[in-house]
């Protein structure tokens, strides 16, 4: 079974925010989708929370002025059964900010669900088989940056924490934002960019 790969971090946050505000058809379910396509990807990326979780995090779940300086999410992970804080960036807190805004300005007293992700058409929350579809569209044609050979909805897990390890060097940080009880089982889990890594390291002059 081949496994999902990460998608590159700064195509992908291009392509999400571009696709936000690029948004401008008369049709209220095409800019519905779209930008909560864009949502989806700037928060999944930003907390690397397993797609079940991500689609059930409510606006109550954010800390606009967190202790630590940052906005922060607050939330339940389903397959530990424990909470976790995890920070968000401004960016994404101002799109979130007014994508809420903008639902209620279209759906009026129905736009108001607690969920960040409800569909308002369905009155439902997005599916993961959505999320999916919508990613791996995405990926084929290349907006996530190169072509990965399996996307999913499993893919902004894997890139916000290939992010922040790369930022940070230390592979706890990664640990702590995926939720993993061992940090071996965090260090499997980035296995999958290996080959990215032996890349990088033959295009260095060695002597």
């Amino acid at each position: 079974m081949k496994t999902t790969i990460s998608f590159d971090y700064r195509i992908a946050m291009n392509y999400a925010t571009n696709l936000y505000l690029a948004v401008d058809a008369n049709k209220a379910t095409y800019k519905l989708d779209k930008r909560t396509e864009a949502i989806m990807i700037m928060l999944g990326i930003d907390t690397a929370l397993r797609i079940s979780d991500l689609l059930k995090l409510k606006y109550s779940d954010i800390e606009v002025s967190g202790e630590y300086g940052k906005p922060l999410i607050h939330t339940y992970i389903t397959k530990t059964k424990k909470n976790i804080t995890i920070p968000i960036s401004f960016s994404t807190l101002r799109h979130l900010e007014i994508y809420k805004s903008w639902v209620k300005l279209c759906y009026g007293a129905n736009g108001t669900s607690e969920y960040i992700f409800f569909n308002y058409h369905t009155g439902k929350t997005y599916s993961r088989q959505w999320s999916h579809k919508r990613l791996v569209i995405a990926n084929n044609a290349g907006l996530l940056g190169n072509k990965v050979e399996v996307a999913g909805a499993h893919s902004l897990r894997k890139t916000g924490a290939n992010h922040i390890y790369e930022i940070t060097k230390d592979i706890r940080d990664a640990q702590y934002l995926l939720g993993h009880k061992n940090i071996m089982q965090t260090e499997t889990y980035l296995a999958v960019d290996k080959k990215k890594a032996l890349e990088r390291l033959c295009t260095l002059a060695y002597n």
